[in-house]
Parts: C-alpha cells; structure tokens; sequence
C-alpha cells in the first residue's frame, strides 16, 4: 500500500459537464480513498473536430460544477498551454506541482486498456499513474479486472464499482436542441450558465474560436488520445 496521498485525475472535454462525471469522481474517491480530485478539461482537442464550445466557456462550466465539492477541484493546466498536449506530458507537470509525496490515480473508462496497449511511452505513462477504471457495464468489471491486470502487467490497475449510465455530453446538446429539459443531468450551476448563456442551442461548426487568445490543439484525458501509437513495421 502507497504511504503517498492518493490524488484523483479526471479530464476530457466536459462538454458540457455532467452528473455522471461528477458521481463517477466520488465513487472513485469514496471507494479507493482519494484526497482529491482534480477536474482537467482540455482546450482544443484534435479527436473532436465539430460542436465543441470554447475552452473558457468549458472552464467555466467545469469550474462552477464541482465548487460545492470541497473535494473537487477545477484545474486551467492544459487550457493555459499553447500548443499539442499530451496527456502524458499533463500528468508529469501535475506530479511536479503537486510534489513527490502524492501518487496520480488517473480515472477512466476500461477503453484505456486497449489504447495503452499500442502506445509506445506506456512504460513511463503507467510509471506516473495508478488506473482507475470504469467498466462499460456494473456487470463486468469484477470478471474483467483480472484480464486487465494481465493484459497491462506493468500497471497497478483497480475497479471503480459504479452502475451503468447512457448519460452524455452528446445527449445532452441534443436534448438542449430538441426542447428538452436537462434539469438534474447536469449540475445546477451549470444548468444555469447554458441557460443564461444560451449555450448548446446550434450545433457549433467546429471547434468554438477561443476567447482566451492561447489557440492550441490538446489532447482529452478521458478519451486517452495519451500519444502516438507505435508505428507497424513491415
């Protein structure tokens, strides 16, 4: 067992911000400990070319979503950063502010297992993080664990046990365009900027053009775009 503080990691686009991702974070950080949670919401990510709103809009949401948490915390690293970001560079500057004594428990869908499989800096990746997976069904996770652990030996991997949800970003935005309430999908306080912002009501045409005059293209956390793959050989 680690001596270190135990430092939850949770980031993609938030776009926008939902209840299943805030219970998501507290079912990790009930069930494995956490002393925090850090929320990172990236700035322009390459994986979603159409309806992204713009970073600061998104750090907005993000921030006024979890700031009834104590426990929660919003983090501007990779919206302030120019410039590709990977993730794997994200987790090292979040491991150098935040000190040696803390270990990073990066939270995310069981996707990441493949993903990780083809990345050619999974060594250091997994050197930095602990995994903490979200299976796709509250059914498999305890069967497919094991596999898990063996299919990525070198990483120190466990379950976060929570129920299944088909809550999206991508539903919401269509239910926000169909004339459907989003009340009690997403956080109050995020109901109340889409809604006073009229956030969501056209489908964006792209990425949003950034108001924060730092244009970058970003890598999301959650959906693992953590690097270039390894190339195959002939």
């Amino acid at each position: 067992m680690s001596n270190k503080t135990e430092v939850g990691i949770m980031g993609g686009t938030f776009n926008p911000m939902h209840i299943r991702e805030l219970a998501l974070a507290q079912f990790a950080l009930e069930q494995h400990r956490l002393a925090k949670v850090i929320f990172v919401p990236n700035g322009t990510p390459p994986h979603k070319k159409t309806d992204v709103l713009d970073r600061e809009s998104r750090f907005e949401m993000v921030k006024a979503g979890v700031r009834d948490n104590p426990l929660f915390e919003a983090s501007r690293i990779e919206i302030d950063r120019p410039g590709i970001t990977w993730t794997i560079d994200t987790l090292k500057q979040l491991q150098e502010q935040l000190g040696d004594n803390v270990r990073l428990n990066f939270i995310c869908g069981e996707d990441v297992i493949d993903n990780l499989v083809r990345y050619d800096r999974r060594a250091e990746f997994l050197g930095l993080v602990r995994l903490l997976i979200c299976p796709r069904s509250s059914d498999n996770g305890h069967k497919a664990l094991p596999n898990w652990r063996a299919t990525l030996p070198e990483a120190e991997i466990e379950l976060i046990d929570c129920p299944p949800s088909g809550i999206s970003s991508t539903l919401i935005r269509n239910w926000i365009r169909a004339g459907k309430s989003i009340r009690y999908v997403v956080p109050a306080a995020v109901l109340e900027i889409i809604e006073r912002k009229g956030h969501y009501k056209q489908v964006i045409d792209g990425i949003a053009a950034d108001t924060s005059g730092t244009a970058s293209t970003e890598v999301t956390i959650t959906s693992m775009k953590v690097g270039r793959r390894k190339r195959k050989t002939a």
